[in-house]
Formats: C-alpha cells, sequence, structure tokens
C-alpha cells in the first residue's frame, strides 16, 4: 500500500464517522465561529476608525473576535 492509498482510507474512514455522529458537528462549530470571528474583525475595524478618540472600543471587538478564532484554532487541532 502506498501513501496516497493510506491517506485515502483514513480520509473515508473519517468521513465515515462523522456520519454517524447526527447533530453539531465540530466543523459546523468552527464554521460559525470563524463567521462570528470575520464578523467581530469588520465592526471592530470599523468603530476602530468611526471613533477616533475612543479606538479601545474597537481594540476591545477585535480582540473579542481574536478570542473567537483562538478557540477555533484549537478546535481544529484537537479535534
Amino acid at each position: 500500500m502506498n501513501r496516497e492509498e493510506i491517506e485515502k482510507l483514513i480520509e473515508e474512514t473519517a468521513r465515515k464517522e462523522r456520519s454517524r455522529h447526527p447533530g453539531l458537528s465540530i466543523e459546523t462549530v468552527r464554521k460559525v465561529l470563524n463567521a462570528l470571528f470575520l464578523i467581530l474583525a469588520v465592526i471592530g475595524v470599523v468603530l476602530y476608525f468611526a471613533m477616533p478618540d475612543r479606538h479601545l472600543v474597537g481594540m476591545a471587538v477585535i480582540g473579542a473576535g481574536m478570542c473567537l478564532k483562538v478557540v477555533e484554532f484549537l478546535l481544529r487541532f484537537l479535534f
């Protein structure tokens, strides 16, 4: 068996395993966290430049988005 066949078998097994577990999957959670991160990043940048005297608000929103991104990152590599 060569490397490509082994990788194909692993991929197929993982796909079957995911289809057995109904409900909320890790992939769905990751997609939602990614979407929230992008939304918070855009809102944070807009707030940062819209309120020049209060940059802290924009940075706080961006920081909250980054926390979500870290959670998504951990989910990707732990599961």
